[in-house]
C-alpha cells in the first residue's frame, strides 16, 4: 500500500514525538519507581528499627538490668562458703537463703522466667531458683557456655544462643550473664534462663503488617523467635532463596520469594549477634498503577495533539515536497547519479539544488574513499606479509637452538589458527594469534642449548631457567610496535586454568583466550613429536585422553572441545 507525503508527515512527526515522549515517560517512571521502592525498603527498615528498639532492646535491657542489679549486689560480691561446705547443685546453702528467697518472688512474679542463679568460681556450686532436683550431682557450672562466655567478657553482660535446657524445664532457654568480681578476684557468674517462648510472644504481639512476618535468628542461623511455632529451631540456611539475602550486619532488600515479591529487611544486635527480620510481601504493581496510569496518560495526550499538528502542517507541504522524497528514496537505495527534479520557483527548488550538489559531491568522495580503500588494503596485506615475514625468521632463530623443534612454532601457529576459526575469532584476533603462536617460544634464544636438548630428566634449577622463558620472550619484543598485543598472550602461555602454571601463576578467566589456543595447540605438537624426554611419540588416541584429562586444570574445556571436533572431522 502506498503512503502518501502528507501520511508520511504524520506518521514521522507521530514516530518522533512518540518516540520522545516514550523515553521521557519511561525514564521518568524508572526514576518514579527507584524513589518508590527506595521509601518502601527505608519505610520497611524503619519499621523493624522501631521493632527492636521498643520491644526487643527493651526486653533485652530489662533483663540486663536485673543480672547487672544482682552482680553488684554486697551479700553476692562478699559471698563465701563456709567452712566445710559441700559443692551444692540441687540445695542452697543457709546463708545464700535471703537471696534465694528475693529470687523466688521474681520468678514467681515473671512466668517467662525459668532460674536465676548464681555459679560459684570456688568449686562450681550453683545456687539455682528455683531449686532443680533433676540437676546431676556432677554439674559443674565452669564448664558451661554461659559461664565461660561471662568470664571472657568480664565487663558486661553478655548472652548466650538457644540451647535446650538440661533441667526439668526440657525446653530451650536463653541465659542473660554477668560475672561477679571482688578486688578483681572472680567470685562467680549470675545467670538468668529466659525462656524461648518469651520471644515467640514478643513478635506475636508486634503488628508487622497484615501479612508481615518478623523473625529473629541466632549466628548460627537457627530461628529462635517466629510467629509460626514450627519455624522454631529450624535454620534459616536450609532455606538458600531467603538466607541468601542476609549479606552483611544490616539491610534491606526486594526480592522474589517463592514466585510472590517481598520487601526484606534485617539488623545484627551488637551485644549478640543476633539477626531481627522482617519480611512482608509487596504487590508492586498494585503500588506502581498510580506512576502507570499517569505515564499513559501523559503520552496519550502527547500523541494525539501530535497528530493534529502533523495533519495540519501536512496541508502546507505542496507537491515539491514528493518530488524530494522520491529522490531520497533513490539515493537510500545507492543511485547516486539521479537529481532531483524541482519545478516551483521557490525554497524547494533551492533546496533541490543543493541535494544535487551534496550528492554529487557524495558520489565523488564515495569514489575516491573507494579507490584509497584498495590502496590501503594492498598496503596492509603487503605490511602484514612484511612482518609475517620477519616474524617467520624470529621464529627459525628460535628453533636454531634447539634441534627437537624444527617445525615446532609453525604447526603450533596452524593449529592455533585452525581452532580460532572453528572457535569464530575474529580477523584481528587471528593476525595477533599468528604472531604470538609463531614467536611463543622466542625466549628459549635465552635459555642455554645444553638445557634446551639436555636428555633425560631436568634438575630443578634447569626447569626454572626453562619456566624464564616466557618472561625472555615477553622482554625481547618489548620494543617491537607491531607485537605488543602479541607478546602479551605468548606471556601466558605456559599458564593454566587451574592456577599450577607459570610465569604467574594466571587461573581461568584472567588467562587470555589467544593463550589457551596457543596452550593446547603447543601441548598437542609437543606430544605428537619427539622429544629429548620421550623419543616415541604418542599415538593420536593417547593425545586425545590427554587432552580430555586436563580440561579444567591444564586446558580451557571450550578450546579442548572445539580442537577434538577438528581431530574428529579430519579422521572421518
Amino acid at each position: 500500500m502506498k503512503i502518501s507525503i502528507r501520511s508520511k508527515i504524520i506518521l514521522s512527526m507521530l514516530i518522533i514525538i512518540v518516540i520522545s515522549i516514550g523515553t521521557i515517560s519511561i525514564l521518568a517512571f524508572n526514576n518514579a519507581r527507584d524513589i518508590v521502592l527506595d521509601e518502601i525498603r527505608q519505610s520497611n527498615f524503619n519499621t523493624l528499627q522501631n521493632a527492636n528498639d521498643y520491644f526487643f532492646r527493651k526486653f533485652m535491657a530489662d533483663m540486663e538490668y536485673v543480672v547487672e542489679f544482682w552482680a553488684k549486689n554486697e551479700e553476692i560480691v562478699n559471698y563465701k562458703h563456709k567452712p566445710g561446705q559441700p559443692k551444692m547443685v540441687t540445695s542452697i546453702p543457709d546463708h545464700f537463703q535471703n537471696i534465694s528467697n528475693q529470687w523466688m518472688g521474681y520468678v514467681n512474679s515473671s512466668p517467662y522466667i525459668a532460674w536465676i542463679y548464681l555459679g560459684c568460681q570456688e568449686d562450681g556450686s550453683i545456687f539455682i531458683t528455683p531449686i532443680d532436683e533433676t540437676m546431676p550431682q556432677d554439674y559443674d557450672c565452669r564448664n558451661r557456655e554461659w559461664y565461660q562466655k561471662a568470664v571472657q567478657n568480664r565487663n558486661k553482660t553478655v548472652w548466650t544462643d538457644p540451647y535446650l535446657d538440661a533441667g526439668e524445664i526440657g525446653g530451650y532457654v536463653v541465659t542473660v550473664a554477668r560475672a561477679v568480681e571482688k578486688d578483681g578476684q572472680l567470685v562467680g557468674v549470675v545467670g538468668l534462663d529466659i525462656k524461648l517462648s518469651r520471644f515467640s510472644d514478643i513478635v506475636n504481639e508486634i503488628i508487622y503488617d497484615e501479612k508481615g512476618t518478623l523473625m529473629l535468628i541466632n549466628s548460627e542461623g537457627e530461628i529462635f523467635s517466629h510467629p509460626d511455632p514450627s519455624m522454631l529451631m529450624t535454620n534459616i540456611k536450609d532455606d538458600e532463596e531467603l538466607s541468601s539475602q542476609l549479606i552483611s550486619h544490616n539491610g534491606t532488600s526486594i526480592f522474589n520469594y517463592k514466585g510472590v515479591e517481598h520487601v526484606m529487611s534485617y539488623m545484627t544486635i551488637p551485644e549478640t549477634g543476633w539477626k531481627l527480620i522482617g519480611m512482608m510481601p509487596l504487590d508492586v504493581n498494585k503500588t506502581l498503577a498510580p506512576i502507570t496510569a499517569r505515564a499513559v496518560q501523559v503520552t496519550s495526550a502527547s500523541v494525539a495533539v501530535t497528530f493534529l499538528i502533523g495533519y495540519l502542517l501536512s496541508r502546507l507541504i505542496t507537491s515539491p515536497l514528493a518530488n524530494i522524497m522520491e529522490g531520497i528514496d533513490s539515493i537510500s537505495q545507492g543511485k547516486l547519479d539521479e537529481h532531483i527534479q524541482i519545478e516551483s520557483n521557490d525554497e524547494f527548488k533551492v533546496l533541490g539544488e543543493q541535494f544535487n550538489n551534496m550528492i554529487d559531491t557524495l558520489r565523488e568522495l564515495i569514489e575516491e574513499r573507494n579507490a584509497n580503500v584498495r590502496e590501503l588494503t594492498k598496503m596492509n596485506e603487503e605490511l602484514r606479509r612484511s612482518y609475517l615475514s620477519t616474524v617467520q625468521s624470529l621464529a627459525n632463530a628460535i628453533e636454531a637452538s634447539d634441534k627437537y623443534t624444527r617445525g615446532h612454532c609453525e604447526r603450533v601457529c596452524n593449529i592455533s589458527l585452525a581452532i580460532a576459526r572453528k572457535m569464530g575469532l575474529s580477523q584481528k584476533d587471528l593476525n595477533t594469534l599468528e604472531f604470538a603462536s609463531i614467536l611463543h617460544d622466542i625466549g628459549k634464544l635465552g635459555i642455554p642449548s645444553i638445557v634446551l636438548n639436555k636428555e633425560g630428566k631436568l634438575t630443578a634449577e634447569e626447569f626454572e631457567m626453562i619456566k624464564k622463558h616466557p618472561i625472555i620472550g615477553y622482554e625481547i619484543l618489548s620494543d617491537v610496535d607491531f607485537l605488543y598485543e602479541s607478546r602479551k598472550i605468548l606471556l601466558q602461555h605456559h599458564e593454566r586454568i587451574d592456577g599450577t602454571g607459570y610465569p604467574h601463576g594466571l587461573k581461568g578467566d584472567d588467562i587470555s583466550l589467544l593463550a589457551k589456543i596457543i596452550s593446547v595447540a603447543d601441548a598437542y605438537d609437543a606430544m605428537t613429536s619427539s622429544r629429548p624426554y620421550r623419543k616415541v611419540p604418542l599415538n593420536e588416541e593417547q593425545v586425545k585422553t590427554e587432552l580430555i584429562m586436563g580440561k579444567g586444570t591444564q586446558f580451557d574445556p571450550e578450546v579442548v572441545d572445539n580442537f577434538l571436533e577438528l581431530l574428529n572431522k579430519q579422521a572421518e
